[in-house]
């Protein structure tokens, strides 16, 4: 593997999209609307680029919010781990990428929306739980959060 690259959604669009097609719109069922949205150009975006060429796993760090109760913290979204690569810790080298980033350009902490079949995975990065259980696009999420 290579290491992750950061970059634009205009720089890694071509590698990140597939990865998020399979993952969110084929696999789990996410209509296509709600996967793709306007801030895909506003974000930082992470790919881990497996040895085929391919992305072996993704996410997306959105600006960070400046009103409301998450003021000062960013969200991180769009999490992905092609399936033949999962359990090899690719999606935390992503996370681990899109946290320092996020860390470096000053925020107060990260905001996320997990899955609940994927909450041990962000607890074991350090962060909480916060809220209710809810539904986003068919599928359970909590609210995590990890405050620097």
């Amino acid at each position: 593997m290579s290491p992750v690259r950061l970059g634009s959604w205009a720089e890694l669009q071509a590698l990140a999209a597939p990865l998020r097609q399979a993952v969110f719109v084929d696999e789990q069922r996410v209509p296509a609307d709600m996967e793709w949205d306007e801030y895909d150009p506003l974000s930082v975006h992470a790919v881990l680029p497996a040895l085929d060429g391919t992305a072996a796993a993704c996410g997306r760090l959105l600006p960070t919010d400046r009103d409301g109760a998450d003021a000062g913290f960013c969200h991180i979204g769009r999490m992905a781990v092609r399936r033949d690569l999962r359990g090899r810790g690719l999606g935390a080298q992503v996370l681990d990428a899109l946290v320092a980033a996020s860390r470096g350009r000053g925020d107060a902490g990260v905001v996320l929306h997990a899955q609940c079949s994927a909450q041990g995975f962000y607890a074991g990065r350090g962060f909480i739980a916060r809220g209710a259980t809810f539904d986003e696009a068919g599928i359970a999420h909590i609210a995590m959060v990890l405050r620097f």
